[in-house]
């Protein structure tokens, strides 16, 4: 009995709402760890974010939404509204930005990342066509190097013996150069010789002169004025070169020395010039090697430079495409505070999202039904295209919009997609062709091997075999016009990456195609919060179609009694084929025995009577489908629709009108009305309309006024009215 009690003890605790709620409590706190596991393994293994900025960002989200949801209950519904909207509209704009970090982080940085190896492999090549244009140019200029050699060392032995000649040739100017002093001493000694007779022997000449000279000018002072006498002493004058026959001796001395000059040390000077002219010679050798770069640094720098700028560019596209990836974090923020505001409007607007027909209305429908209320279900076909079940597979118009709207969004993204991927294939395509093709060097060889052999000794004969020699070897060597050196391997494409973006565009296919359906969900979760909320929604929709259904009702019933009473009774041409013999039969094969409902046009077949309603009362014409007599509440336009809205607006009669009098009277007595609210609607009302006979001056042109709203609403429909 003890262990009874104790087991059922137990199963009252668990069974207590208190207990419920813990549970409930829990399993939302689980939700939220798990809800922030999958975020902290998206941002970390798919957008690849630092460990730091995932850490942060998934404790921040887990210590929220688990202590929120296990703790608040707001918190719970808000996190719950995420749910439904993560699948639609809002999912799909956070699947395609997870979509485009992706093509960020994958086939946009691999053609990133390709477009830089091929720049570092051209200007590779750049620099290795500018090395080996150099060593060509060294290759070409080896056959003058020997022969160079070969000048320098005969320059050398040249020199050499131009020094000994040089040695000889000092030792005989050394020799003449003694001789030439002895000569030099005996010229000095004639030439002071001559000095001294010359001295010597002009001095009696010149004393003579002098004598006479000094004769004259004592003449000229004594005999001033017979001073012309005094030339006379100018005519013995000559007598004095008397003295001059010494000076004859003076000048052999003279003769000598001039004649040893011309004689002896100019031919010596001339020979010696002649020997040292055989001995000159000057050897030359010159090469030219030319490399002109239009360039202020060397290739090697230059590409260095170029591969920092294009890596610079690079980073900063990069970077600022990375800096896209780090919104999720907000978008998620702003999916929360749009679950805020829905919720919101939920609880504060009675016609927001409010136009579903759930199982709680229905039975309320039900309920209202059985108490002797109006029932709105079943709803017509025009109701039905606007107030949906929750459950149901069919679209209403705007989320039909919706789902359309967002298939191009979904398709103008993929095409985007598509066009990178592709130019990250086209790419690699390229360039793994260039790599394939540039696996094996190219060499350039020469085609022929010119062998030649110089025979003979000598310097000649040494220089000629060098420079044979030289170019035997340039002909040997082999230029490499592609190397591997250079040769650049494209980075693969992530296929897996290709393979995830397809299946997340799959994925928002489905969730822009199921986008409306999941979008119902979300007011199935506040329904679920907030079930005393969810009543008040159902009664404001209840009423809500009930006045739209009695606003159109009215509507129907007055645009065909309008139209009946412009159409009279029928054209003149029914009326003289009607007349004529096989006027029926004509008038059925024209169609004017058709019939068709007075209040939307539609054509109806009189054999049907499941879906067609033809009134009952004698003398009546009124042939409506189902649809509109529901909307008209089972009442006949034709016979009782002027008693039934002559309240709401004034209907005037004159004595003409007996006939439809008449008509209302065999109509209160119908067989098709059978609720006795109606009956006793329709009799308060007709002796109103009988009284109304005489004293009812109403105007007909106010009437008019306030039906030609509906009036224009139904004309087009009701053009084919029979």
């Amino acid at each position: 009995m003890r262990r009874m009690k104790l087991n059922s003890q137990v199963l009252r605790i668990f069974r207590s709402s208190a207990w419920s709620r813990a549970w409930r409590s829990l399993a939302a706190f689980l939700l939220g760890l798990l809800l922030a596991f999958i975020y902290g393994a998206i941002a970390l293994y798919i957008q690849k974010h630092a460990l730091w900025y995932c850490i942060i960002t998934t404790v921040t989200m887990a210590a929220f939404t688990a202590f929120g949801m296990g703790l608040v209950v707001s918190v719970r519904t808000n996190v719950t509204l995420m749910l439904p909207m993560l699948c639609s509209r809002e999912g799909k704009k956070i699947l395609l930005f997870l979509i485009i970090t992706l093509m960020i982080q994958g086939p946009l940085n691999n053609t990133l990342e390709n477009f830089d190896r091929a720049a570092a492999s051209v200007l590779c090549g750049a620099e290795l066509a500018m090395n080996q244009t150099q060593q060509l140019m060294q290759r070409a200029s080896t056959p003058l190097l020997p022969v160079l050699e070969k000048v320098r060392e005969v320059s050398r032995n040249a020199y050499s013996l131009a020094g000994r000649v040089q040695n000889l040739i000092s030792a005989l100017t050394e020799s003449v150069r003694h001789v030439s002093r002895s000569l030099r001493s005996v010229l000095y000694f004639l030439a002071s010789i001559g000095d001294i007779c010359n001295a010597k022997m002009g001095t009696p000449y010149k004393k003579c002169n002098s004598v006479f000279d000094e004769g004259r000018a004592d003449c000229m002072e004594l005999l001033s004025v017979f001073s012309f006498l005094c030339h006379i002493v100018d005519g013995f004058r000559p007598l004095c070169g008397l003295t001059r026959v010494g000076e004859f001796f003076c000048v052999i001395p003279s003769y000598i020395g001039n004649h040893l000059k011309t004689k002896l040390a100019f031919p010596i000077i001339a020979a010696f010039n002649q020997m040292k002219k055989e001995f000159e010679f000057n050897m030359s050798a010159s090469v030219r090697f030319e490399l002109n770069l239009n360039s202020s640094q060397s290739g090697h720098d230059m590409a260095q430079k170029i591969m920092e700028e294009v890596s610079q560019d690079r980073e900063r596209v990069l970077d600022l495409m990375g800096l896209l990836t780090y919104v999720g974090f907000f978008l998620l923020l702003f999916l929360y505070l749009k679950a805020v505001l829905y919720k919101n409007r939920y609880l504060h607007s009675d016609d927001f999202d409010n136009f579903y027909i759930t199982e709680q209305f229905v039975e309320l429908d039900r309920k209202f039904s059985r108490q002797g209320k109006p029932a709105v279900l079943p709803l017509s076909k025009k109701e039905a295209l606007t107030y949906i079940t929750p459950y149901c597979l069919r679209l209403t118009a705007r989320e039909r919009r919706t789902v359309m709207t967002g298939l191009v969004s979904v398709l103008k993204h993929m095409v985007m997609g598509c066009v990178v991927i592709a130019l990250d294939l086209m790419v690699f395509w390229v360039f793994d062709i260039l790599h394939y093709h540039a696996q094996t060097e190219v060499v350039a060889r020469a085609p022929l091997v010119v062998d030649i052999q110089v025979n003979g000794s000598g310097y000649a004969s040494d220089i000629f075999k060098d420079i044979v020699a030289s170019f035997d070897v340039l002909q040997k060597g082999n230029i490499t016009i592609l190397s591997k050196k250079c040769l650049m391997e494209p980075l693969k494409p992530e296929y897996m990456v290709y393979l995830f973006i397809g299946f997340l565009y799959g994925l928002v296919f489905l969730l822009v195609l199921a986008g409306g359906y999941a979008k119902r969900l979300q007011r199935f979760v506040c329904a679920r919060y907030h079930p005393q909320r969810e009543k008040v929604r159902i009664l404001r929709l209840r009423s809500r179609i009930l006045s739209q259904r009695g606003s159109l009702g009215k509507t129907l019933l007055r645009v065909v009694a309008r139209e009946k009473e412009n159409q009279g009774n029928g054209s003149v041409l029914q009326t003289l084929i009607l007349r004529l013999p096989g006027g029926v039969t004509i008038a059925r094969f024209m169609g004017f025995c058709d019939k068709s409902c007075l209040a939307c046009g539609k054509a109806v077949k009189v054999e049907n009577s499941s879906d067609v309603y033809t009134c009952s009362t004698q003398n009546c014409t009124g042939c409506f489908c189902m649809q509109c007599f529901r909307v008209m509440g089972n009442i006949c336009a034709v016979c009782m629709g002027p008693l039934t809205f002559q309240e709401d607006s004034e209907y005037e009669l004159d004595s003409s009108d007996e006939e439809q009098v008449n008509l209302w009277e065999v109509a209160m007595t119908s067989p098709h009305i059978n609720q006795n609210a109606d009956r006793m609607r329709l009799m308060r009302r007709n002796p109103v309309n009988t009284e109304d006979l005489s004293d009812s001056h109403t105007s007909n042109s106010e009437l008019r006024a306030s039906e030609d709203q509906c009036h224009n609403l139904y004309a087009p429909k009701l053009e084919n009215i029979v």
